[in-house]
C-alpha cells in the first residue's frame, strides 16, 4: 500500500471530506497507522452508504476499530474486488444495450437496402421464422 506518512493520511482525508487538521488530531491521538488503516474503510464504506459526518465516522471507526473481524489487506481486498464487479457490471450492461442499438441499426439499414423477401434465400428460411419477421414488422 505504499509509504505510510502524515501527508498521504491527510491526503486520503482529503478525498473523504475530513480537514487535515482534523487527520493531525486523530494521528496524535491514535496513531498513524491506525488512523490510514480506518481511512482506507470509510473510504470504501463511502462508495456503499451515505455518510453525513465522515470525521466523527472516522474517529467511531478507530475507537470500536469496525474492521477487526477480518484482517485489512483482506477487507479492503474484498471490498475492492466487489467495487470493480459492479462497475464492470455496469459497463457491461451499458456496451450491451449500445451493441444492441448499433444491430437494430444495421439490420434495418440493411432491410431497407435490400429487403429479405426479395433475397435468393428466403426459400430456406423456416415458416415459423418468415412469421416471427412479419409480426415484427407489424
Amino acid at each position: 500500500m505504499g509509504d505510510l506518512t502524515l501527508e498521504s493520511c491527510i491526503f486520503h482525508g482529503s478525498k473523504c471530506h475530513i480537514t487535515p487538521d482534523t487527520i493531525r488530531e486523530l494521528v496524535k491521538r491514535y496513531g498513524l497507522y491506525m488512523v490510514d488503516r480506518e481511512l482506507a474503510v470509510l473510504w470504501y464504506e463511502m462508495f456503499s452508504k451515505e455518510i453525513h459526518y465522515p470525521a466523527a465516522w472516522l474517529k467511531r471507526a478507530i475507537e470500536f476499530s469496525y474492521s477487526p473481524q477480518i484482517p485489512h489487506e483482506e477487507y479492503v481486498r474484498e471490498k475492492h474486488d466487489k467495487l470493480t464487479k459492479a462497475r464492470g457490471e455496469a459497463r457491461e450492461r451499458v456496451m450491451k444495450a449500445a451493441y444492441a442499438k448499433l444491430d437494430a441499426e444495421l439490420a434495418a439499414e440493411r432491410e431497407a437496402e435490400m429487403p429479405a423477401v426479395e433475397s435468393e434465400f428466403w426459400r430456406f428460411v423456416p415458416a415459423r421464422v418468415k412469421k416471427q419477421m412479419e409480426a415484427a414488422k407489424k
